[in-house]
């Protein structure tokens, strides 16, 4: 459908820049559907789906942005580490069925769900591309009958042109789960039209499918759409096998695909990371290289900058984040095009560094001299704002799914449907692939577990930029510090006093808290 660029907000948070090639955005009808389709995209909010931030479907070349997950697709996790073991598996499936759930509760179908959509993240897996391929069904190029979609992963029904379903995602779910634990789709390789035949009239191969989730998958596959669960009922199916084959090393993925994931994100903060601009001339070039998960490129070197999407006004945060392409061109740092559905080969060259223009020559006078008085009506400089009073709030317990605002007064636990990472300051939650977990509002607010010898202070909060918008209570023990700042500015230090006792009829973290209201700019 397009390019997906890298870019920045200006906070320095990683956003992909998805921009629609241009014989899509001259289609009329395209335009039509891609508007509908992104504006119900934007409603999809849930702890396995990556959000949708802006768009842009009116301006010359439509896009839309999200979130950055710096992790690889499944698809390239599978061919590059091979199939996942089973208890990754279990827990890839059971997150991919939760975020269908957030996508058919907004009203959208995804249509186009496989490996190459399911990004894999520290905190599970991420769904991507929900729904944008129905705006595809409408243009010329589909018109003709063909429905856009990947055969290997289309329903019976989608293939043979009939209405489209949420069922339709649950059969896309067990083709993306055979392929997690086999490497393979289930009803094979080969030409589309052999593969979609397959579809339609035979069988799946399930074979080679872990036991634990043969059965399920079977029911996912089902030919008859009727038949098949609902992602509601696969998260429950999932649930006991959770229990059953639990993570051997404590995270949700293999240790050589966790190892990536920071590769990746570490790599992504060099590059997105502003360099002030000077006189001498740009580092060379780097050549050009594949996809986020391509090794990082040779020092000195960076990828190709992004083309400016369009501007829309009214969205200041995501128009900054634009402007910030231009800006990084300026500096001399490119951006870093992610996967989509081009080639990198025709990737080009980074901007050139601008000089920056010259002060003023040190043998001219300077126009004054250092002992002058201040004139008549000159006023001193004024002293800066002190830094704001803390204000501190003991023991407050925070139970499964909820949160609390850093502006409120006395902060108070309130219910979030949409999860801990999509609504609040602080909030606590019972992942179904995490366990216990303490999250922030992940676009618009940053959190910070602090390390051993920090010492929790709001000159530390605003110093400390480990960035994450999860953390797992296995690595805040009671006694652990997490700074967390506001989009609005506020400041919180939350002090984890202790979980819930074994046998609580509540599942619940008591903590204090420490806000300071419009701290993160100093005094």
């Amino acid at each position: 459908m397009g390019r997906v660029y890298l870019s920045r907000t200006p906070g320095g948070r990683p956003i992909a820049i998805k921009v629609v090639r241009p014989e899509l955005a001259s289609d009329a009808e395209f335009r039509r559907r891609f508007q509908q389709e992104v504006r119900a995209a934007e409603r999809v909010q849930g702890p396995y789906t990556v959000p949708v931030i802006d768009a842009d479907t009116d301006g010359p070349q439509p896009w839309f942005a999200t979130a950055y997950v710096p992790g690889p697709s499944l698809h390239e996790a599978v061919a590059t580490h091979g199939p996942l073991p089973v208890w990754a598996a279990v827990r890839a499936v059971a997150g991919i069925a939760e975020a269908l759930q957030a996508i058919h509760g907004a009203g959208v179908v995804h249509r186009d769900l496989k490996p190459s959509n399911v990004l894999l993240s520290q905190d599970g897996p991420k769904v991507i591309d929900f729904g944008i391929a129905r705006a595809a069904d409408a243009t010329s190029l589909t018109r003709s009958g063909v429905t856009a979609g990947t055969p290997a992963f289309m329903a019976p029904e989608q293939a043979m042109g009939e209405t489209v379903t949420p069922a339709v995602d649950v059969f896309a779910l067990g083709q993306v789960a055979v392929f997690a634990t086999c490497g393979r789709p289930p009803f094979g390789e080969g030409s589309s039209p052999a593969v979609v035949y397959r579809i339609v009239h035979e069988e799946p191969d399930l074979s080679k499918v872990p036991e634990p989730l043969r059965e399920l998958t079977s029911r996912c596959l089902a030919k008859d759409p009727a038949a098949r669960p609902s992602p509601a009922e696969v998260v429950e199916l999932c649930r006991p096998l959770l229990g059953n084959v639990p993570p051997p090393e404590g995270n949700w993925l293999p240790t050589a695909m966790v190892t990536e994931i920071d590769h990746r994100a570490a790599t992504v903060t060099s590059l997105t990371t502003v360099r002030p601009a000077s006189a001498s001339a740009p580092p060379p070039p780097a050549p050009p290289y594949g996809a986020p998960g391509a090794p990082a490129p040779p020092s000195g070197g960076y990828p190709p900058v992004a083309p400016e999407p369009p501007k829309r006004r009214g969205r200041t945060v995501l128009t900054a984040a634009l402007g910030v392409l231009v800006a990084l061109a300026v500096v001399g740092i490119g951006l870093n095009m992610l996967s989509g559905d081009s080639d990198s080969s025709d990737q080009g060259q980074g901007g050139e560094t601008t000089a920056g223009q010259e002060g003023p020559d040190a043998s001219e006078p300077s126009g004054g001299t250092d002992d002058e008085d201040t004139g008549p009506g000159e006023e001193a400089e004024e002293e800066p704002p002190a830094d704001p009073e803390p204000l501190v709030f003991e023991g407050i317990s925070v139970p499964d799914r909820h949160v609390i605002r850093l502006y409120d007064d006395p902060p108070k636990p309130e219910h979030t449907r949409l999860g801990v990472t999509y609504e609040g300051d602080f909030g606590f939650s019972n992942d179904l692939i995490n366990g216990l977990l303490m999250g922030t509002h992940q676009k618009d607010n940053t959190m910070v577990l602090l390390e051993a010898g920090e010492t929790g202070s709001l000159e530390t909060c605003r110093s400390v930029t480990r960035y994450t918008y999860s953390i797992p209570a296995s690595s805040a023990p009671p006694g652990a510090e997490i700074c967390v700042t506001t989009e609005g500015g506020d400041i919180g230090l939350v002090t984890v006093r202790d979980y819930s006792p074994s046998g609580s009829p509540s599942v619940y973290v008591t903590v204090d808290l420490t806000v300071w209201r419009g701290g993160a700019q100093p005094g």
